[in-house]
């Protein structure tokens, strides 16, 4: 076995020029791929997660002017209040204020939320905290509040917003009153109102946006969406971008095997004596088929080890502006056996095509060369 993996690898010394433009071929190809079968995945995923979202309408707050907007709340705890009784007390808000906290030895980043209680069955006179920053409940208490450890099926509530999941284990969660207090920090990008719309009828949701308007117009505006059709909408052109994509990844592949197909063609006719040579001394055909075999996947292998790694770190650090904002863009593990299953069926073709055209020859004729 060792010398069939050290005339492997010294074959494709003897070659290396073919053999790197080779493993460039198929590293452009499989790192193509791999990123947009991930983005493709990552849309995917988040249009099943919008479906399955049990408030799936939320008020959207934008201002032209930022400069008006500062020291002027967007929303207040006067307009919650206002927005229950139009919709008889269906609506979900959330406030998720960002906090830093430092003592003498380390700095704490935070999130204070501002929750309804009586919506997700909390007691008015506690402040919940995340395990993670429980350690400083007593240095940073909130006042008038008995602080208490967060309870474990506080968890099944939905936190998500349109960047990430919110961690409550890194969180303080505070009643939805304390926005009295905290209005200059409370920034309209902190702010998370959300409906069922089984619950809120189309004109309740005109209530509210005209309410809002009425109120703080002069310096926000408000837009009640679905992030569902949003995405349905500016999906169908992301999709066809993505397509795009894996249609030039897979162009790679196409040349890369027809490359390789077409240079192991010529290879195996420059070695011919040499397999005749190996099978008159007693080598077999299926130790020279092993070498073949070897030859390829390594090649492919290290193209593909390349491409995988290539594609997974664009993944994560690259955009290119294909995908909607609010959209997490991870890696899927099916990418990356898609990407070894191509990589073997492209080993297992080529080594095949060359064993066969091997068998076919008698020795005689690999050894002159016809």
């Amino acid at each position: 076995m060792n010398y069939i993996i050290k005339m492997a690898w010294q074959h494709l010394k003897w070659n290396k020029w073919i053999s790197i433009l080779m493993i460039i071929e198929i590293t452009l190809g499989i790192g193509v791929l791999v990123y947009s079968l991930n983005l493709y995945s990552s849309l995917l995923n988040e249009e099943k997660e919008r479906k399955q979202q049990r408030y799936d309408w939320c008020l959207e707050i934008t201002s032209p002017d930022a400069v008006a907007s500062i020291g002027n709340p967007a929303l207040t705890f006067e307009d919650y209040e206002t927005i229950q009784k139009i919709t008889n007390n269906k609506t979900f808000c959330y406030i998720a204020v960002p906090e830093f906290y430092t003592d003498s030895i380390n700095n704490y980043e935070f999130t204070m939320i501002l929750a309804d209680y009586d919506k997700i069955g909390l007691k008015r006179e506690d402040s919940y905290w995340g395990s993670s920053i429980e350690n400083i409940r007593t240095q940073f208490a909130v006042s008038g509040l008995t602080s208490k450890k967060l309870p474990k099926d506080i968890n099944s509530q939905s936190w998500k917003t349109e960047v990430a999941d919110i961690k409550l284990k890194n969180c303080v969660i505070v009643p939805l009153e304390y926005m009295r207090q905290m209005e200059q920090e409370i920034e309209m990008a902190y702010i998370h109102m959300e409906w069922n719309s089984k619950e809120v009828s189309d004109t309740t949701f005109e209530k509210i946006e005209n309410y809002l308007t009425e109120i703080h117009g002069n310096t926000y505006s408000y837009r009640i969406y679905s992030p569902e059709i949003d995405l349905q909408n500016n999906g169908y052109k992301v999709k066809q971008s993505i397509q795009l994509l894996m249609h030039l990844g897979g162009l790679f592949l196409l040349i890369f095997f027809v490359g390789i197909l077409s240079v192991f063609r010529l290879l195996f006719d420059r070695r011919e004596k040499t397999y005749g040579i190996s099978l008159s001394c007693g080598v077999d055909y299926k130790k020279i088929f092993c070498e073949i075999l070897l030859e390829i996947a390594l090649m492919n292998g290290i193209g593909t080890f390349l491409g995988v790694v290539i594609g997974y770190i664009a993944t994560y650090y690259m955009d290119i502006g294909l995908m909607i904002g609010y959209i997490k863009v991870q890696g899927s593990p099916m990418v990356f056996v898609i990407s070894l299953c191509i990589c073997c069926f492209i080993t297992i073709v080529v080594s095949g095509m060359n064993y066969k055209r091997l068998k076919r020859k008698k020795i005689i004729e690999l050894l002159n060369g016809y």
